[in-house]
Formats: C-alpha cells, sequence, structure tokens
C-alpha cells in the first residue's frame, strides 16, 4: 500500500507545482489592479487639490476650474466604474481577456498618469515586496482548497482499503463504489466549470481541484485492482490507466495547465506502473506514440511550454529506453519511430500537418545555430541512431539504411524551412559515420572491383547525391543560403577523403584513378560554378572547394605526410582567395582548419605510421616541418591588419617547435622523444630546446595581442618542463656525480648544451619574466647562476681529465689552482663590467665572486702550510675581505651619484 500512497504523494506535488504557477500568474495581475486602482485614487485626489488652488488664486478663473474640476472628476468616476465592472466580471473571463480588459484600463488612465508621472513614482510599492505579499494571501485563501482536493483523493482510497479490510463488501463493490467516489468528483468538476460557477477568493480552482482529486483516485484504485488484488489483467490494467490519464489530458484544456501536467505525468507513467511482461516494443511505442499525439494537442491548446517540456522528456525519455531491450527484429522500429519523431516533434509543429514550405530567406550563421529547440531535437532522436550503426557491427547494414533515409529526411525539411540550413552539416556527418560504420573485415580488397561495392560504391553515390543537391538547390532555388554550396563544394571531398583514411596501402593503388578522376571532375564543375557566381561568397566557397578536391587528390599520391601538406597548402590558397577577393569572411573557420593541422602534427611524431615514414628518401620531418612553417609564414602575409596573421605567426612558430624539439633527438638517438626513459643527451637537448621555445613564446607574447595570455601560458610551461628536465639531469645523469661520456673537446662539448647555454637562456628568461611575475625573478636569476658555476667548473675539469669528469677521479693541485685563477679572473671581469654599465647587481656578484676565491684560496688551496705561513695567509684573507669592502663601498657611492 505504501508504493501507491507514494504515487499519489507525486501526482499531488504536481498538482500543487501547477498550482503555484496559477497563483504566481494570479498574484502578478492582481497586484497591477492594486496599483491602478492607488494611482487612479492618488490622481483623484490630486486633480481636486489642484482645482481648489487654482479656485484660491482669483475669482476671474473659477467659472473656468469649476468646469475642469466637474471634467476631471467624471472622466475618474468614468475609470472607475469601468474598472469595477471588470473586477466584478473577471473570474468569469479567461485569461486572454483578463488582459484586455486591464489594457483597457490602463489605457483610460493613462492621461492623467502622464500629468502626475513624478507624483506617482514616489506612491508605487516595489514589485518583489507587493508579489510576496499577494502570493501569501492567495495561499492563505487556496490552500485548503488543493489540500482538501489531496484529502478528497486519500479518502477515497482510505475508504476502499477499509471496506477491503473490514469485508464489508466484496472487493469488486468497494472499488466500484471508489470508482464512483472518483468519478463523481470529476462529474462535479466538470459540472460546476459548465454553470461558471465562481467562488470569492478561490479565482475559480475549485473545479480543478476536484477533477484532480477524482483522476489520481481513479488512478490509483486501478493499480490496486491489478497489483494487490489481482482482478484485472495487465492488458486491461494498461488500457484503463492511460484512458484516465488521457482523459485527465483533456479535460485540461477546460480546467487549465495543472490537469494537463497530471495526465502527461500519468500517461507516460503507465508502462513503468504496469509491465505486462511480453516486451513488445512495438506495442510501447504504438502507445507513446499516441500519448505523445495527444498531449501535443492539449499543449498547443493550453499553451504553456512547460508542457513541451513534459511531452518532449516522456517521449525521447521512452525512445531511449527502446535501445536497451531492442533485436535484431526491431531495428526497423527503432528507426522508424525516430524518424517519425523528427517529423512529429520538430516539423508538424512548425510546418502544419501538410509539411508546406515556411521560410526560404537566408539567415546569418548566429541565426541558424540559435534555433531551438528544433536542433537539441533534432540531435536527440538521430543520434541514437548513429551510435546504433557503430557499435552493432552485426546489424550494420540495416543501420545504415535507416540513416540514409535519417538524411533524406533531413534534407527534406531543409528545403522547408530555411532556419534549419544546418542539418546538411548533421547529413554530411551521417554519411561519413555510415562509410565508417562498415567492419573492414566484411571488404574483399582482393576483389579489384570493390571501389563499385558496399560501402565504398555507397560511399560514392552518397557523396555525388549530396554534391548535386547542394548544386541544384543552391543555384536554382536559393543563391543567397550558402549552407547549400557548402554541401556542393565539399561533399565529395568529405567522403573521399574518409576513403582514404580508412583505405589499407595495399589498395589505394586499386581506388585512386577513380578517386583522382571524380575529384578533378568535381573541381571543373566548381570552378565553373564559381566564374558565374551570383554573390561573393558563393564563388569563395566554390574556389575553396576546387581547391580542396585538387588537393586531396594530389595528395593521394604520396602518403600520411601528404594530407597534412595539402591541408596546409588549403589554408594558404584560402588565404590568398581572402586577399583576392576581399572576401570578409570570419576567422574562426580558417583558425579551425590550423588547430587541426598543428593537432595533427603534434601527434604525428608519437603515432606509429610515421615510425618509417620518408618523402623523397629523406626522414617526413625533415620536409613536412618546415614546409608547414614556410606556408604559416605566407598565409600570414595575406592578413597584414588582421587579427589573424598573429594566428598564423603563431601556428609557424608551433612548427618550427616542433621541429627542433623531434628532428634533433631523431638525428641524435635515431627515434623521436620518449619521455619515459630520455638519455643523458635527449635531456641535455631537450632542455636547451624547450628554454628557448619557451622564451621566444614569452617573447612573442608581448605582440601577440589577445593571445598575449596563451603565449605566455605556453612560454612558461615548456620553461618548467625545461627546468624539471635539467633537475632530473642533476640528481640522475649528472657528469660530475657519473661516470658519462661528454666529449673530447674542450668547452664544445656536452656540458656546453648541458649547462652553458641553458645558463645563458634563463638569463634571457630573467629578463621576460621580471615584468611579468616580480616576485619568481631572484629565483631564476639565481638558476642562471647555479648553471654557469656548474658549467664553468665542468669545463675546467675536462680540460684536466678528458671525457669523464666523475668527482671520484680525484683532484690534483694544478687543477685545483686552476679554478683560483679562472674564478679570480671572472670576478674582476664582472665587477668591471658593472662599474662599466653602472650596474649595482652586476658589482654585486662579481665582488661575491672575488670573496668566493679569496676564501677558497686561503682555506683550501694554503690549506697545507704551516706555522707562521699560515697565520699570515689568514691575516692576507681578513685583509683583502677588507679590501674588497672598502671597494664596493666606494663603488656603491660613485653609483649614487651618478
Amino acid at each position: 500500500m505504501d508504493e501507491f500512497l507514494g504515487i499519489v504523494g507525486l501526482f499531488a506535488f504536481a498538482i500543487m507545482a501547477g498550482a503555484l504557477c496559477g497563483i504566481i500568474a494570479i498574484a502578478q495581475l492582481s497586484n497591477l489592479k492594486q496599483e491602478i486602482a492607488q494611482l487612479k485614487a492618488k490622481i483623484l485626489s490630486l486633480e481636486l487639490a489642484n482645482n481648489a488652488q487654482s479656485h484660491n488664486e482669483g475669482a476671474d478663473k473659477s467659472t473656468d476650474c469649476s468646469t475642469a474640476q466637474h471634467a476631471d472628476t467624471a472622466q475618474a468616476n468614468s475609470n472607475k466604474a469601468t474598472f469595477n465592472q471588470v473586477s466584478l466580471n473577471q473570474p468569469n473571463q479567461p485569461h486572454g481577456q483578463e488582459k484586455t480588459a486591464t489594457s483597457a484600463i490602463k489605457s483610460s488612465a493613462s492621461v492623467s498618469v502622464s500629468k502626475h508621472k513624478q507624483s506617482s513614482k514616489n506612491l508605487k510599492p516595489t514589485l518583489v515586496t507587493s508579489l510576496f505579499k499577494k502570493l501569501r494571501s492567495d495561499f492563505e485563501h487556496n490552500w485548503m482548497t488543493w489540500i482538501g482536493a489531496v484529502a478528497l483523493a486519500l479518502g477515497g482510497i482510505f475508504l476502499a482499503k477499509y471496506s477491503l479490510e473490514a469485508g464489508l463488501l466484496s472487493v469488486a463493490m468497494r472499488l466500484t463504489l471508489g470508482g464512483l467516489f472518483g468519478g463523481g468528483l470529476i462529474a462535479t468538476a466538470a459540472y460546476m466549470h459548465y454553470k461558471n460557477s465562481v467562488f470569492e477568493g478561490f479565482n475559480n480552482y475549485i473545479p480543478a481541484a476536484l477533477a484532480s482529486g477524482g483522476f489520481i483516485t481513479c488512478f490509483a484504485l486501478t493499480l490496486l485492482a491489478y497489483s494487490s488484488y489481482s482482478m484485472i489483467s495487465p492488458l486491461t490494467a494498461f488500457v484503463v490507466l492511460g484512458i484516465i490519464a488521457i482523459s485527465a489530458s483533456a479535460m485540461a484544456i477546460m480546467l487549465g495547465p495543472v490537469l494537463a501536467v497530471l495526465g502527461i505525468i500519468g500517461a507516460y507513467c503507465v508502462p513503468v506502473l504496469v509491465n505486462t511482461g511480453s516486451n513488445n516494443l512495438f506495442a510501447l511505442y504504438m502507445y507513446i506514440g499516441f500519448i505523445s499525439l495527444s498531449a501535443a494537442l492539449v499543449a498547443h491548446k493550453v499553451q504553456r511550454a512547460w508542457l513541451w517540456y513534459l511531452l518532449w522528456a516522456g517521449h525521447l525519455g521512452w525512445y531511449i529506453v527502446g535501445f536497451t531491450i531492442a533485436n535484431s527484429s526491431t531495428i526497423w522500429l527503432m528507426g522508424t519511430y525516430g524518424l517519425l519523431s523528427v517529423i512529429g516533434l520538430i516539423a508538424v509543429p512548425r510546418l502544419g500537418l501538410k509539411l508546406a514550405m515556411v521560410e526560404t530567406r537566408p539567415h546569418s550563421l548566429k541565426r541558424l545555430i540559435n534555433v531551438l529547440p528544433s536542433h537539441p531535437l533534432m540531435l536527440a532522436c538521430i543520434t541514437p541512431l548513429l551510435l546504433a550503426m557503430l557499435f552493432d557491427s552485426d546489424n550494420y547494414l540495416q543501420w545504415q539504411i535507416i540513416n540514409a533515409l535519417s538524411i533524406l529526411t533531413l534534407l527534406f525539411l531543409v528545403l522547408k524551412n530555411s532556419r534549419w540550413d544546418l542539418w546538411q552539416g548533421a547529413a554530411l556527418i551521417a554519411a561519413a559515420l555510415i562509410l565508417l560504420s562498415t567492419p573492414s573485415y566484411y571488404i574483399d580488397f582482393s576483389d579489384s572491383l570493390f571501389i563499385f561495392k558496399h560501402p565504398y560504391g555507397g560511399a560514392l553515390f552518397l557523396g555525388l547525391a549530396l554534391s548535386a543537391y547542394g548544386l541544384y538547390f543552391g543555384i536554382k532555388w536559393a543563391p543567397k543560403r550558402l549552407a547549400f554550396h557548402i554541401t556542393a563544394s565539399f561533399s565529395i571531398f568529405i567522403i573521399i577523403a574518409t576513403l582514404y583514411a580508412i583505405i589499407p596501402n595495399h589498395a589505394l593503388t586499386t581506388a585512386y584513378p577513380l578517386w583522382a578522376v571524380i575529384l578533378l571532375i568535381s573541381s571543373a564543375i566548381l570552378i565553373k560554378c564559381a566564374m558565374s557566381g551570383a554573390t561573393l561568397f558563393q564563388r569563395f566557397t566554390y574556389w575553396v572547394g576546387a581547391n580542396a578536391n585538387i588537393t586531396l587528390a594530389i595528395t593521394m599520391l604520396f602518403n600520411d605526410s601528404g594530407l597534412t601538406i595539402a591541408l596546409a597548402i588549403q589554408v594558404l590558397l584560402i588565404s590568398v582567395l581572402i586577399k583576392r577577393y576581399r572576401v570578409p569572411m570570419p576567422h574562426w573557420p580558417i583558425k579551425a582548419l590550423v588547430a587541426a593541422l598543428l593537432l595533427r602534427l603534434t601527434l604525428a611524431p608519437w603515432t606509429p605510421s610515421y615510425d618509417a615514414l620518408t618523402i623523397f628518401n629523406l626522414h617526413w620531418s625533415i620536409i613536412v616541418y618546415p614546409l608547414c612553417t614556410a606556408l604559416f609564414l605566407a598565409a600570414a602575409k595575406c592578413f597584414q591588419t588582421s587579427q589573424l596573421k598573429i594566428w598564423l605567426e603563431g601556428a609557424a612558430l608551433h612548427c618550427l617547435a616542433l621541429f627542433i624539439t623531434t628532428e634533433t633527438s631523431y638525428q641524435l638517438v635515431g627515434h623521436y622523444p620518449d619521455f619515459g626513459s630520455l638519455s643523458f643527451y635527449e635531456q641535455a637537448l631537450l632542455t636547451c630546446n624547450w628554454l628557448a621555445l619557451g622564451c621566444v613564446y614569452l617573447h612573442r607574447a608581448r605582440i601577440a595581442g589577445s593571445l598575449a595570455k596563451l603565449y605566455q601560458v605556453a612560454g612558461i610551461a615548456l620553461a618548467s618542463a625545461a627546468g624539471i628536465t635539467t633537475l632530473s639531469t642533476l640528481l640522475n645523469a649528472n657528469p660530475f656525480l657519473n661516470s658519462i661520456y661528454i666529449g673530447e673537446y674542450s668547452v664544445f662539448n656536452w656540458l656546453f648544451l648541458l649547462w652553458l647555454v641553458p645558463a645563458g637562456l634563463v638569463l634571457w628568461l630573467y629578463t621576460l619574466i621580471k615584468p611579468l611575475y616580480t616576485k619568481a625573478a631572484p629565483f631564476i636569476l639565481t638558476v642562471a647562476g647555479v648553471l654557469s658555476v656548474f658549467a664553468i667548473n665542468g669545463f675546467i675539469r675536462q680540460f684536466w681529465l678528458g671525457p669523464y669528469i666523475y668527482l671520484s677521479k680525484g683532484v690534483s693541485n694544478a687543477e685545483l689552482y686552476s679554478y683560483s685563477i679562472i674564478w679570480l679572473l671572472l670576478g674582476a671581469g664582472t665587477v668591471i663590467l658593472g662599474h662599466l654599465k653602472k650596474q649595482l647587481l652586476i658589482q654585486k656578484i662579481g665582488l661575491g665572486i672575488l670573496a668566493a676565491v679569496i676564501v677558497k684560496v686561503f682555506l683550501v688551496d694554503m690549506a697545507n702550510l704551516t706555522g707562521l705561513l699560515k697565520a699570515l695567509s689568514f691575516i692576507g684573507l681578513g685583509l683583502s675581505l677588507v679590501g674588497l669592502s672598502w671597494l664596493f663601498q666606494k663603488l656603491r657611492s660613485h653609483a649614487n651619484q651618478a
């Protein structure tokens, strides 16, 4: 019994929610009435006061003032009488007439209100405060009505329950009496509505409340008869519950949207509440279709948007549920249901039952995107069919036919309404997915005629049909609707490009001649159309499509990297066409194409098919990356005063970064970087590469405009990666700690790339980071100093020990003294440089180096001295440090004077 009480509670909640919506509407209308009454009363009093003041100012004007006073008073009384008459008749009028009456009252008072506008502003209460006051007042008046309705429904249920438990009457009689009670409530509500019975303060909610209680009673009693007492069969319960729900929806046309909510929710819940166990999907969809049709009629009559939301949720929800229980015998049923949903939920409400053409004028892209709810509903109907086709490989042919029919449906509806032009793009995507859904093991590539068979032959036919569709309707019917021209230009390109992407390399030689001929013929047709195009965008679209086809035909002569080069050439050709024809084209299509190219170029080195790829007997990255860099730079020159120039220059810079990062590692170790197991030499190269690129990105951020933040993030990310690599080298592959070959030559060895070059790049990074992140700048400068120390000491040690400099080999006296001499010279030179540049920081660094050298000389180099020599060494150390301190003070005073 508890589950039925829960169901009753849900219906009661739905009723209360609808009532709340109605109360809010009534509160807003009543608040408007009160405001108009207050304004009229105040205006009348102000008129009387003004007339009295005018009467006291002069007797000569008394006659005119008296006339004006009587006229205004008569007008006010007339308005008041009109307002009172409308107020008395208001509960019997429909919602539309309420608005008409209110508008009439506002119009009659507008002349007087305009005279005293400033005074009325001070008297107008805030809308929010008055709204909540009215809501509270209406709730205090109407809450007993709805609680009474729920109590009636519960009373009917409890009466039946009590009669069953007490054994007063038979089960059938008791349920019959309960049904009569519910039916009586419904009949009473219909009678009250027919007689226009009005109850003061209740706004005619009583009939709707009584009907709601009656329908809930009948609904619950039917469930009791089915589940608790097994008096009726599942099929009978299913039919009866459906009739009750539909009856509630039909009665909502008379009594308002509250019953519509009850009927729609109840109708869609019937298959959940009553499970016949047959899993008859056909019967279920027939029922849901009938319920959706009934709900659509009610929603159209009641004119409430949220009723449509309930309809869509219920209809599409059962559509998705159907896929969970579908099998091979119900595939056509699922497809029919999906396509009829497109017609019933989208086309019929917009086009009418005859699917008449409603709009053919062109629209901007923004308007085409913002078409609600047509686009979401179309995707909700078509997407499950596409997903089923992709994942149900056993029945792929049936799903492909269904999706081909969905393409025809979308293209047909596009002709009826130009606001749906973007559905041609959905049709192109569906066509490509139809091709991709065919399992490769069903295709016999040993048969040379496979290019004419399914799926290759079918895909070519579909591409040609889509292109012909776009050409015919784009030229004959709608020359200014750009979507048709895009379909004509790129359908064949997309289909053959998809075929090229999935075909095995050994079968490409068979298919290429046919595809190349089709692409070239299509290009010739598009060029012909471009020469006779009616609009600038039409000609531009055809030129781009022709170039794309020619480029793809050339690409297939090469290999995987050929497509990348072809797309990069396409970017340049589009840019040249835009510059030549001065096309005011939005930048986002070019940016999207460039972004796709950069993603392909970024992932290519780690794609298995590119491992041994060569072009003209050279490794592909040696040609592709520099060529793409040049193409992007050439395209950037076509946009001298455009933000797109910065975007294309950034793409060229990214290609250069990829070339430096990948090719250096490839030439060094014979493969691209494996970041999980980098060698010592790869780490040294990557540190230099990433630091250099990070500095270039940060430098470019200064002139990148709106892309400055993107460049800053990329630059800092690269610098951070270089820092992590450097730290890993110091800890795990440090030549001072491990036996690592660093080279035979002094200075020009691996220490040059490991520490010296990064030290210089970190100094550059310091100058770039300092204006952005002041607190991080000292840390970066310290890192540069540490790397410089490692580099210089490593060079000195390599000079004495050769290619291996690990510390366990020991240190000779000559090497020990050489450190002091070289650092002494470096410290003195640094002090002199700082003095010449008048940079106090450089002077401090130089003096610090000298101090460290002096400490090292006296404590390390002369550590073996004893007696007087040892004492003199410490005295010399003290004097040297004092002298350096005096020199520092002297230099600082000169700097301050300057």
